[in-house]
């Protein structure tokens, strides 16, 4: 699966997705995953964000268990994003 640039609602609104990884001070990463409708109204952006701290990765492969990749944890955001964006009402 690829997170598209726009994605439109089940209420038929059009949104720009803007992904963002920032580093979290030494600690981890955070990942983000933004909607911003493109006509302004009474709709705000939305957006699901994940952090992942270093050390838990590095328990997960000292422990040989997968440790998901940014593009994995872009996917499950996307699908997070989708189902909060399908169940904006129309108007």
């Amino acid at each position: 699966m690829v997170v598209p640039p726009f994605c439109r609602s089940r209420s038929g609104r059009v949104f720009r997705i803007q992904r963002r990884s920032e580093p979290l001070d030494d600690h981890g990463r955070r990942y983000t995953l933004r909607a911003t409708p493109i006509r302004t109204g009474s709709v705000d952006g939305h957006e699901a964000t994940r952090e992942l701290d270093q050390e838990q990765v590095r328990d997960k492969i000292h422990n040989r268990q997968s440790v998901p990749s940014p593009e994995e944890i872009f996917e499950q955001l996307w699908q997070q994003l989708r189902l909060e964006l399908d169940s904006l009402g129309g108007g």
